[in-house]
């Protein structure tokens, strides 16, 4: 648990300050959604959570493949460790003429409108019965965010208790920032 927290530090310090170099090339929002789901599948299995990706065709931009990774694995891995047993988690990936949509839904226990309306905030930790024994450092999310507007986009997300929470990341396609 240490070493994550120490690692997730890391990374958000490398972003806020523009020195995380950052190295672009065409990747396949698809495949690291898989991949994503594969580092996923044993706890879901462990807890007979089943995860669907509503996309097989290559989805393809230009971006850092890391940061697309911290992406996928901090909402697939969350959509998993907030959700219910027997629940399930749907991944869906859409674009548009300049922008892409990574939508993430569970079946989990959900969060207040209070909740939720702090959860992008660093070290966040949304703290109550149902999640005293999930362990995270709150940083995440925070971190999703911070890369979503590094591509011009943003994260949202919908839930209410007990019904589950949708997740969505918005990335701008052919994103110029930081690229010069």
């Amino acid at each position: 648990g240490m070493r994550k927290l120490i690692a997730d530090i890391l990374e958000m310090t490398h972003i806020e300050s523009g020195e995380k170099k950052r190295e672009f090339s065409e990747v396949d929002i698809v495949e690291i959604a898989q991949n994503s789901i594969e580092t996923a599948q044993p706890e879901a299995d462990a807890r007979s959570i089943g995860i669907t990706l509503h996309n097989s065709a290559p989805v393809t931009m230009t971006a850092d493949k890391g940061e697309i990774e911290i992406i996928l694995n901090n909402l697939v891995t969350n959509a998993v460790k907030y959700n219910k047993d027997n629940g399930k988690v749907d991944i869906t990936i859409s674009q548009s003429e300049n922008r892409f949509d990574i939508t993430v839904s569970d079946t989990g226990i959900g969060l207040s409108e209070e909740e939720a309306g702090k959860l992008f905030n660093e070290f966040v930790r949304i703290k109550n019965q149902k999640t005293r024994n999930i362990l995270g450092s709150g940083l995440g999310l925070s971190t999703v965010k911070k890369l979503a507007l590094l591509y011009g986009g943003d994260v949202s997300v919908s839930s209410a208790p007990d019904a589950g929470s949708t997740f969505k990341v918005t990335l701008i396609r052919k994103q110029q920032i930081g690229q010069e």
